[in-house]
């Protein structure tokens, strides 16, 4: 029968629904990890000194596909660490992306905080 077909659809729609909510939740996980990844690569480029304790600096970063850093902007803090920290990431140059096009999607121009571990 023709409504039985129709019903078919729906459970079809909401299967794909509930996959695709699924992937939503995988992607926002992965990017939670490669943000955690970029900003420890970052620390380890980072030249500290006491003078920037409790401060912070916001950058936006543009990323290739292949983790190339494109550009780093200052979006604002201190500008002594603001410096260390533009010069951090240029230092890092490849950070780690995805190869996964969804995850690279939302990584690919980033704003991050950063804090120097002190």
């Amino acid at each position: 029968p023709l409504w039985s077909r129709g019903l078919g659809d729906v459970y079809k729609r909401q299967e794909q629904a509930v996959r695709q909510q699924r992937r939503s939740k995988q992607v926002l996980t992965e990017v939670q990890k490669y943000q955690a990844l970029i900003h420890q690569a970052i620390q380890r480029q980072l030249i500290v000194d006491n003078s920037m304790k409790g401060k912070s600096c916001q950058l936006n970063v543009r990323l290739a596909s292949s983790g190339l850093v494109i550009q780093v902007k200052e979006l604002g803090g201190d500008p002594i660490l603001c410096r260390a920290a533009k010069s951090a990431v240029f230092k890092a140059g490849t950070l780690p992306v995805s190869k996964e096009a969804d995850v690279y999607e939302k990584l690919r121009d980033i704003n991050l905080t950063v804090e120097p571990e002190l």
